[in-house]
Parts: C-alpha cells; sequence; structure tokens
C-alpha cells in the first residue's frame, strides 16, 4: 500500500539552543510524535549573538528558506515572533513567502509588544499594520491579546492556541514538599528583584529548612550582588540555568512557583509547573487569568506589590 505524501509545513524561530519560553513552545511541537499527514520541516532565523553575526545568521536562513521553499514544495509557513528584531525578520519572510505562494502563520509571543509599537515611526507602524493584515493567520497566546492584534490592524485574521506542555497521567507533586521555584529570565522585567525584597520581608517567618530555586538565564550578577545586599543567601539554593533534566529533578522538591511578572505572553515556566502540580504565585497580567484562577489552582497579585507577594508567600 503506498502512503500519501506529508504535507510539509517550514517552521521558523530561534536556533534552539537559545534559551526561553518561544524556544520552548517551539521544541513541544517538534518532538510531538503524531502529527499525522503533516511534517515540520524547522529552519532557524536567529541566533543570540551580535548584531553583525544575527544578521548574517538570518540572511543564510533567508536563503535556505528560499531553496527549500522551491525545491520541497511548501505551502505553509509557521513563523515564530516575539518583537523588535524578531518582528522585523517574520514580517520580511511573510513577504517573501507571500510571493511564492506560501499560506503564512505569525505566532504571537512577544512579552513587550504594546511597548515596541509605540516607539516606532508612523511609518513603521504602518509596516506593521501591513505585514498583520497581508499574514493569512495570526496567532495569539489567550483571548486577552487579540486585541493586541486588531487595536493596531482591524483586518487581521486572529486566533487563539494557547500553549500547549507535556503532561503526566498522575499528579507527580510532592505534598511533602516546602521549597519555592523562580522558573524564567532573571531580572526586573519578571519580577525577580520583588521576590528577593519578599524574601527578605518574611525570612523570620520563614522555616528553617525551604530554599528558593531562581532557575534562568538573564542579569544573573545583578540577582546575586542583590542576594549578597539583603543578606538572603542562606535562603538561596541556586541561581542559573538549568537543563531539563536538572529542571525535572528540581521539581521533585517544589511547593509553588513564584513569577511576579511585568510583562508577560503565556508564560512556559506556569504550565510546566502546573503541568506537574505545582500551583503559583503571579501576576494578573496578559494570559495569566485564563489559566491560573486566583486561590483555585494559584494566586494572583499586581505587578510590583511586593507586600502582597509576601503575605502569599507566608500563607503558602
Amino acid at each position: 500500500m503506498k502512503h500519501k505524501n506529508k504535507e510539509k509545513v517550514l517552521m521558523c524561530c530561534s536556533e534552539l539552543s537559545v534559551k526561553g519560553g518561544m524556544v520552548s513552545v517551539v521544541k513541544n511541537y517538534l518532538n510531538y510524535p503524531d502529527w499525522d499527514n503533516y511534517e515540520i520541516v524547522y529552519i532557524p532565523t536567529h541566533t543570540e549573538k551580535n548584531k553583525i553575526i544575527v544578521a548574517a545568521y538570518f540572511a543564510i536562513a533567508y536563503i535556505k528558506i528560499l531553496c527549500t521553499v522551491l525545491t520541497k514544495n511548501i505551502k505553509i509557513a509557521h513563523l515564530h515572533t516575539a518583537e523588535r528584531g524578531s518582528f522585523f525578520r517574520k514580517a520580511i519572510l511573510v513577504r517573501t513567502l507571500k510571493k511564492l505562494g506560501v499560506k503564512t502563520i505569525m505566532h504571537h509571543h512577544a512579552a513587550e509588544f504594546e511597548e515596541f509599537y509605540a516607539q516606532l515611526s508612523d511609518s513603521k507602524k504602518e509596516y506593521v499594520k501591513e505585514t498583520l493584515e497581508m499574514t493569512d493567520l495570526n496567532i495569539v497566546l489567550s483571548r486577552r491579546l487579540i486585541s493586541m492584534i486588531t487595536s493596531k490592524a482591524p483586518n487581521a485574521k486572529v486566533e487563539v492556541l494557547y500553549n500547549a506542555v507535556p503532561t503526566y497521567q498522575n499528579n507527580p507533586r510532592n505534598k511533602e514538599a516546602k521549597n519555592v521555584l523562580f522558573l524564567g529570565r532573571l531580572g526586573k522585567r519578571k519580577g525577580t528583584y520583588d521576590l528577593l525584597h519578599a524574601i527578605k520581608n518574611i525570612e523570620r517567618d520563614l522555616p528553617s529548612d525551604v530554599k528558593f530555586y531562581l532557575c534562568g538565564d538573564g542579569d544573573i550578577e545583578g540577582i546575586n550582588n542583590e542576594i549578597d545586599k539583603l543578606n538572603i543567601s542562606k535562603w538561596i539554593a541556586h541561581v542559573g540555568w538549568i537543563d531539563s533534566n536538572e529542571k525535572q529533578e528540581i521539581y521533585k522538591n517544589i511547593a509553588i512557583n513564584v513569577l511576579p511578572s511585568y510583562n508577560e505572553g503565556l508564560p512556559m515556566s506556569i504550565l510546566e509547573t502546573m503541568a506537574y502540580g505545582i500551583p503559583s504565585i503571579t501576576t494578573n497580567i496578559a494570559s495569566i487569568p485564563e489559566v491560573v484562577v486566583d486561590g483555585v489552582n494559584g494566586f494572583l497579585i499586581n505587578p510590583g506589590d511586593i507586600d502582597a507577594l509576601s503575605d502569599k508567600l507566608k500563607y503558602y
């Protein structure tokens, strides 16, 4: 029996070694085993280097994409995008692919798209509008984010697709766990400094065996300096990036995940820990309230409210 040829879908994002939620989403797509009649052809268009290398990397990827589309009969392109350079690289691809008869999907992961857009000139805002309306489908991460696209491009086609994570047949959460996890890019935007100050606020109330794991890349030096300044190092078990194996080991002893972000899309760290049975203390921004119900499967606070964060940590 002859098998039907699979429909090939071009997918573009960063190199898979790049850290962050957008690449985590892509890895989940690439690792999914049951695409039936579809085959993903993955071509990375970005690497985390200096601007010259980033531009050269994209130029090479652009040529690879042209060759792939022309030789492999690509009819659909799934383009993962954030803000700034990421958006403009994908905008170039949208225009090129449309000329080649390829249907385009822009999958928007941007946490700071509004800030990015507000700083653009009128001509660049018009370019963004044209790109969004030219794209065959814009995917956003929650209902709240639909207006992020339609307020700038009223004729853009938009659909919601929540991020997906692997799940477990049984809840693996350790009910005896006491430790606290921060999983994400360390720095001000994700609220890491707020968490450090909350730890300082409640250290007299903390059990002596509680530890905080600050897991991610980003402003590691600044976070370590703030820990020393606040004299809270005895509560900190880890600062820095962890790989997937280390993450699974840490999950086994985590009671709650904390992500007091100021800007987000739909954080993978919340979804991944939720799949493990770990609730989150997080902020009522972006897509988060569509997955975290305050007092049911986690707690929601306002960004920057260190007192509320302290109270929730004490409560839990």
